[in-house]
């Protein structure tokens, strides 16, 4: 039996425009994927999700028309959220953050918060760059086949993040040229798996400033080091996604 293919659809649209019938229209984007770019036609099946752990079956009805198979309040899947949450805060590069949006996404990260420092390049995002992250989340969500899309925050400067820290959270300051900081495996390690949220925040591809790595330190987060040899953003950050990911899912299974 061939795999059916997965369409992301935002909870409020799932909720608010599902008719009696549980028949939903779709947009031109949607409609241009599944038909155009999928080959999927009249009474094709698909796969629905909302990115929030819910799942249905559903099938073409015409052009630009689904069905719910079992209705909106029937999902077939319902995954609660996976504990303690993963985030990344990452400063953006003038390259590789697309990717980086994608890979992290495939890994399992579950919050995304983006960050402007002293010596960023990019020094602002507009709501056209927004909407596109926020579109190849949901494209790799999709591939991925994950029921919970990751969150993306709104983007923030080092300081006005580090002023607002999440609550109950252990936060790893990803950092180099600092004598005897703990790899970040072994700071894994001491991490209690009963904390909220677990975080590893990645630099500029020039380093941190010395007046953020004071604040940094000064805020309770950990220095860590993400190996010996200088890595680019992109690469630290994905390379901080597998390593947290990979530490909850070996310590859930203990």
């Amino acid at each position: 039996m061939a795999e059916k293919r997965r369409l992301f659809i935002k909870p409020n649209r799932l909720r608010d425009e599902i008719d009696s019938n549980g028949e939903l229209i779709l947009t031109s984007n949607e409609s241009h994927y599944l038909s155009r770019v999928m080959r999927m036609r009249s009474e094709d099946l698909l796969e629905v999700i909302d990115g929030k752990g819910h799942l249905w079956n559903a099938k073409i009805v015409e052009k630009k028309t689904i069905k719910l198979t079992n209705g909106f309040d029937k999902p077939l899947q319902v995954v609660s959220r996976e504990r303690p949450l993963i985030g990344i805060a990452v400063v953006i590069p003038k390259k590789g953050f697309e990717n980086f949006l994608q890979m992290s996404c495939e890994i399992g990260v579950d919050i995304i918060q983006p960050l402007i420092s002293k010596r960023s390049v990019v020094k602002e995002c507009n709501n056209e760059k927004i909407i596109r992250f926020q579109k190849i989340i949901h494209e790799a969500v999709e591939q991925s086949e994950r029921l919970w899309s990751p969150k993306l925050m709104q983007v923030l400067t080092f300081p006005d993040w580090i002023n607002d820290l999440p609550s109950e959270a252990q936060i790893g300051f990803a950092t180099t040229r600092i004598q005897n900081l703990q790899d970040c495996v072994n700071w894994l390690k001491e991490t209690p798996h009963k904390v909220n949220q677990v975080w590893v925040v990645v630099g500029p591809e020039g380093g941190w400033n010395k007046d953020e790595e004071a604040l940094a330190f000064d805020s309770g987060l950990s220095g860590v080091s993400m190996g010996e040899t200088i890595l680019r953003t992109s690469t630290a950050a994905v390379s901080a996604c597998q390593l947290m990911t990979s530490w909850r899912r070996l310590k859930s299974s203990l």
